[in-house]
C-alpha cells in the first residue's frame, strides 16, 4: 500500500508528462504574438533562405561540428595506436592470486565434503 504522499510509478509518470506537456502548450501561447500575422513598426524579416540553406544551417552545420568533437575525442587513440604491439607473444603463464596452493586438491576435496545444515544458495549458513 502506497501512502497518499507517494503515489506509484504510473501515477508519478502521469504527473510528470502532464507536466511537461503543460509547459509545452503554456510556452507556445506565450510565444503566440510571435506568430502574429501583422508587420510591427520596424519589422524587417529580409530574404527568406533557400531549402539548400537551410539544409545547411540546420543540418549540415551541426553534423559538421559532432564529426569535429568526435575526431577530436577519438584522435589521441588513433595516434596512440592498438595497445598490443605486434612481436614476441606474451610468455608469462596463467597466475591465480589469492587462490588455492593447488587447485584440484581443493577442489577434489570441495567436492567430496558435503554441506551439513544449509548453505550454498538457501543462505543458511
Amino acid at each position: 500500500m502506497t501512502s497518499p504522499r507517494h503515489p506509484p510509478a504510473r501515477a508519478r509518470a502521469l504527473i510528470r508528462s502532464s507536466v511537461a506537456a503543460t509547459v509545452v502548450i503554456g510556452s507556445t501561447l506565450v510565444a503566440s504574438p510571435a506568430f502574429a500575422s501583422n508587420r510591427d513598426d520596424g519589422d524587417d524579416p529580409g530574404a527568406g533562405l533557400s531549402t539548400l540553406e537551410v539544409l545547411w544551417w540546420f543540418v549540415g552545420l551541426p553534423l559538421l561540428i559532432i564529426a569535429v568533437v568526435a575526431l577530436l575525442v577519438y584522435a589521441p587513440s588513433i595516434a596512440r595506436g592498438p595497445r598490443q604491439r605486434p612481436g614476441p607473444s606474451w610468455s608469462a603463464g596463467p597466475v591465480w592470486f589469492n587462490g588455492p596452493t593447488d587447485g584440484d586438491v581443493d577442489a577434489a576435496i570441495a567436492a567430496a565434503t558435503p554441506t551439513t545444515g544449509g548453505g550454498g544458495t538457501s543462505a543458511r549458513w
